[in-house]
């Protein structure tokens, strides 16, 4: 791979719209903003807007990274759409990168050095996505099992069984689940968890840093061609049905 490869990557898999260029010299330049419903109005042209700080060309790009998932439904189908799109235009590979990976990706600090990294994302629903994250032999972050969604009893449960009553020295708790979940999660995990849970750190997933992983997967020979570029499912559902949603209200009225 040339090192003059110019990355583009996006992320629209949680509220936030994340765009960023990687360029072959190593400068990243990104934007981020509110993203939701407008991600498909607004992908696209903070594209070109980054482009033309860049002084580049559209056809100068040579990979296409972008947020997966798992995560919101509508955000996934923007950001797939618009890989697709671009990548088979400029007849160029693109790399889908887990979003959880692209959290831990995105952690600062110490956080990002951790021999450990639990990465939640909350799901809607009442539960959440969650991984575990660890650094591989080459450096790299890998993801050693499959993402789950779980309601926060479960995830707790099932973290405890991996991990152990009391967590391992130097677990670090990322993602965007905590301040959505972390009451039920504090009344499901053990007394040994709660330091870790009151140290969890709220992290978004970064277009920078699935840019980064784009450009490490390609190196790999992972990326794939435009129509092989898909978004990442966890659950096939993605919404209540009305009698389930009056239901909830009942159980929360109750």
């Amino acid at each position: 791979m040339s090192s003059a490869l110019h990355v583009l990557a996006f992320d629209s898999s949680t509220e936030w719209l994340s765009v960023a260029l990687q360029l072959g010299d190593g400068a990243v330049l990104a934007s981020t903003e509110p993203g939701g419903a407008r991600a498909s109005q607004r992908l696209l042209p903070l594209v070109q807007e980054l482009l033309a700080e860049a002084g580049i060309r559209l056809c100068d790009i040579g990979l296409i990274g972008f947020g997966a998932g798992p995560g919101a439904f509508t955000g996934l189908r923007a950001a797939c759409a618009a890989a697709q799109g671009l990548a088979f235009g400029l007849d160029i590979p693109v790399v889908p990168v887990h979003t959880l990976l692209a959290v831990a990706a995105s952690a600062e600090g110490s956080a990002a050095q951790a021999p450990t990294l639990l990465v939640a994302n909350d799901a809607r629903m009442g539960e959440l996505y969650w991984a575990l994250a660890q650094q591989g032999a080459d450096g790299g972050l890998r993801l050693p099992a499959p993402a789950q969604v779980a309601s926060p009893q479960a995830a707790a449960l099932a973290w405890v069984q991996a991990l152990g009553e009391v967590p391992p020295a130097g677990l670090q708790l990322l993602g965007h689940a905590w301040a959505e979940h972390g009451a039920a999660l504090a009344a499901a995990l053990p007394a040994a968890w709660q330091k870790q849970l009151g140290a969890a750190q709220t992290v978004a997933p970064t277009a920078a840093a699935v840019a980064r992983l784009a450009r490490a997967a390609h190196v790999r020979g992972e990326s794939v061609a435009a129509a092989q570029a898909l978004p990442i499912y966890v659950r096939n559902k993605v919404a209540l049905t009305t009698e389930e949603r009056e239901r909830a209200r009942r159980v929360e009225a109750a």
